[in-house]
């Protein structure tokens, strides 16, 4: 890692970050004086319903490739085209190593960015020696392991809004006591905790500058959380998650450093929950805008699969992405050229809503076919936990669509508010009836 930062770090262009960079003859250069109407600064507003940012609908068509400025105050490229987005991500030519001096930040203060432990912020072959002692507890078979337990929580969490009667905030009822109440069980994370993980997930997603001292608490208390939560593991095994990844060894048998593990386990529980209780919830309000499909669901169950998938492709909770740098000149697909040293955003939310790859992507469509949309990513960063999650979201929307055939909405759609200021766009509550 060390040597990869050096050459970034020493590469044509880096000392300035991105700003006053020029295409090299034979590529398309990024449009430095495109600013269209949303400003150049990320992050931008979201659009209808917390849909896909209005800029990168935009930007996709006038400037593919073109600067924004971060909350830091650092300048880099925006990407917003699907086989761009994909090069950025799959692609060998650009790194996840940001701490190297002068390395674009997302925000000034301390960011997970910067920990080298963190499996986000590793380039291979560190990262694939990462990926392959753990990539054994997060098949299709181990997630499918917990499909009945899953089913169970959901009935119950249903039992208990249909005991209240209408109306009910979803979100609340359902929406995230179901991944919190999973990932705990997964990992082996006492039930009475997981109210902690909710409020440290806000704290440490948030990307309001003022919060910098308040990330930074967090993030130490949620270290100490895990840590002691391993210790307890190792004296008491349980057969669960962890207990797995402490005994996960590749083929050299060689295992996790305790750093290593917290990191992983860390990412699990936040990303296990935070981002699939979105997604159920956005889901829910896509399907309650479009009636006809809850009913084509239950009269065809074979079809779940497939509108699970759409639900990731269009309401994909996380507008952003992780900063990559390149660790060299790239070409990218559409033509535009990508300096060395430079840094670059290409959010998966954009891609999902490629004109070019899919057909009417703003249409919400459950039987859509060849859905290769991007909201795990892709390439080696692509997500542990994407199986796990699936389940979890088939099984969801199967107990939803089942147990309450007239679920709609409670209040107007215009009256729904949306969350602000973080990593992700969530709605505040959804609150139904039926």
């Amino acid at each position: 890692m060390a040597e990869v930062a050096k050459s970034l770090s020493g590469s044509e262009g880096s000392e300035s970050g991105s700003k006053g960079y020029k295409g090299s003859e034979g590529a398309k250069g990024p449009e430095s004086g495109f600013e269209g109407s949303d400003g150049g600064a990320y992050p931008f507003p979201p659009g209808e319903l917390g849909g896909c940012p209005l800029a990168y609908h935009r930007r996709r068509t006038l400037a593919p490739v073109a600067p924004v400025a971060l909350p830091s105050g650092d300048e880099v490229l925006l990407v917003t085209r699907y086989d761009d987005i994909r090069e950025v991500h799959a692609g060998p030519h650009f790194s996840r190593n940001l701490r190297y001096p002068g390395a674009p930040r997302m925000l000034a203060a301390a960011d997970f960015g910067e920990d080298p432990n963190s499996l986000t912020n590793m380039d291979p072959p560190e990262h694939s020696r990462l990926r392959r002692i753990v990539q054994g507890a997060f098949t299709p078979r181990a997630a499918e392991r917990w499909r009945g337990e899953i089913r169970a929580i959901a009935e119950g969490l249903l039992d208990d809004v249909l005991a209240a009667g209408p109306p009910a905030d979803l979100r609340t009822a359902f929406a995230f006591p179901l991944p919190v109440e999973v990932i705990c069980r997964v990992v082996g994370v006492p039930p009475g905790d997981s109210p902690l993980f909710r409020v440290w997930s806000d704290v440490l997603l948030s990307l309001t500058a003022g919060a910098a001292a308040d990330r930074l608490q967090a993030g130490i208390e949620f270290a100490a959380y895990v840590d002691e939560l391993i210790a307890d593991h190792r004296c008491t095994p349980r057969g669960d998650l962890i207990d797995d990844l402490i005994a996960a060894r590749d083929e050299d048998a060689d295992r996790l450093s305790e750093p290593e593990l917290a990191n992983i386990v860390r990412g699990l529980i936040i990303a296990g929950h935070e981002t699939t209780a979105n997604v159920i919830s956005r889901g829910v309000l896509a399907l309650l805008r479009h009636p006809e499909q809850p009913g084509v669901l239950r009269a065809k169950p074979e079809l779940l699969p497939g509108a699970v998938e759409e639900v990731l492709r269009a309401q994909i909770p996380g507008h952003g992405a992780l900063l990559r740098v390149a660790k060299e000149d790239v070409v990218l697909p559409s033509g535009h050229q990508v300096k060395a040293g430079q840094g670059v955003l290409a959010p998966f939310v954009a891609a999902n809503h490629d004109p070019e790859r899919f057909d009417d992507p703003e249409v919400f469509d459950i039987t859509r076919a060849d859905n290769k949309h991007l909201s795990f990513g892709i390439g080696p960063h692509y997500c542990l936990g994407a199986n796990l999650a699936r389940v979890e979201l088939q099984v969801a929307f199967d107990v939803l669509v089942d147990r309450l055939p007239g679920m709609e909405l409670a209040v107007p759609v215009g009256e729904l508010t949306w969350s602000a200021g973080s990593r992700v766009c969530g709605l505040n509550e959804l609150p139904v009836t039926w």
